[in-house]
């Protein structure tokens, strides 16, 4: 069994903003697992895991040090090597490596998906920056109303929501049928400021949810938020970072959103995101998942976790998810992975291009 760590550095086909940073490129650490003709990949994305982001020397260490310890046990239970991991993004990566290295990769999980016959619905997503010009804007919306997408995310922000608000207004003028989500990356400083904002989407009759109004950790304010709003409310930074079930129950209890987003890179990988999935749905929270910017490795696990969350959950009708990213980079790797008509489908016929990756 040969175990190592390659690094990648991806770059932005252009800057995209949302409202805290701007974004040039990203650096994704991926761990290789080999044993005769089976091969096992892991993508470690640290770029929204904020622990990881303020320390990335220790977050390669740790991964060396994970990397060592595969190979000095040659085992493939992750349980064995929960000790030795302290970042979400890797321990989504090491589910990814021992996933499909039993299943032999590409594939991680037996489905309709990963053999092409079914596709999920995404939505596509709008960047803070795309705002500048009203005009190009509407056009950009509009390109991907043709292109088939019913739901579209946009960042939003209040210097810009002049603009915004002018755009979906024209939208909902000309496209009646679509639903926009609007993530704030907890832009509003206040809950004032939030029910004020929400209040005017609400009233344009467009927008499906907001996507966390205020800065995580305010678990009372943003709890009086989504009693008080009349627009949905989603959860997503305000779930980082919050690994105990306990924690997870009490933050539902107390904030008692409509919707929570799961990223696995932040959530505790795929055992933690499914932690959200039973609470949330035992509460009537809605849920989808979304991406972290990850390459179309990462992707490529997340969409077939995210199919079999939606069978086991019943969820396959309601909710589009966010697991298009991967097309924000110059030089992602080529894979089967194609974007039609507001869904992301898994072409077999199409061969991954990753030779670089798997040199030693």
């Amino acid at each position: 069994m040969n175990c190592f760590l390659k690094k990648k550095t991806f770059f932005f086909k252009k800057k995209v903003f949302n409202s805290n940073r701007i974004f040039k490129k990203n650096i994704i650490w991926f761990i290789i697992l080999i044993q005769n003709n089976k091969i096992g990949i892991g993508e470690c994305n640290p770029i929204l895991d904020q622990y990881a982001l303020n320390n990335l020397k220790k977050f390669e260490i740790e991964l060396k040090i994970l990397s060592n310890k595969i190979l000095s046990l040659k085992k493939t239970e992750i349980c064995c090597y929960y000790k030795y991991i302290s970042y979400s993004s890797i321990l989504f990566g090491l589910e990814q490596v021992f996933l499909s290295f039993k299943s032999q990769f590409p594939m991680l999980y037996h489905s309709e998906f990963i053999h092409g016959k079914k596709g999920i619905p995404i939505n596509s997503l709008m960047w803070l920056n795309s705002f500048n010009n009203k005009k190009h804007a509407i056009k950009e919306i509009e390109n991907q109303i043709i292109e088939g997408f019913s739901f579209i995310k946009i960042k939003i922000n209040m210097e810009l929501f002049h603009n915004q608000f002018f755009v979906l207004k024209e939208i909902k003028r000309k496209y009646p049928f679509i639903k926009i989500r609007v993530d704030a990356n907890g832009c509003f400083k206040n809950i004032k400021k939030a029910l004020y904002y929400l209040k005017k989407l609400y009233d344009l009759d467009i927008v499906d949810f907001m996507e966390q109004p205020i800065s995580s950790g305010n678990w009372k304010n943003m709890s009086k938020i989504c009693k008080k709003s009349k627009l949905p409310i989603a959860l997503d930074e305000e779930l980082a970072n919050v690994n105990v079930l306990k924690e997870k129950k009490k933050l539902l209890d107390i904030i008692s959103p409509q919707y929570i987003i799961l990223k696995p890179s932040i959530n505790g990988g795929f055992n933690g995101s499914e932690e959200w999935v039973l609470e949330a749905s035992k509460r009537k929270i809605k849920w989808y998942v979304s991406s972290s910017l990850e390459s179309n490795i990462g992707i490529n696990a997340i969409a077939q976790w995210t199919f079999m969350m939606q069978k086991k959950y019943n969820n396959q009708n309601f909710n589009a998810h966010g697991l298009n990213t991967g097309i924000l980079y110059v030089n992602n790797w080529i894979s089967p992975l194609e974007i039609k008509k507001g869904f992301i489908w898994y072409n077999p016929y199409i061969k991954w291009e990753i030779k670089t990756l798997l040199n030693t």
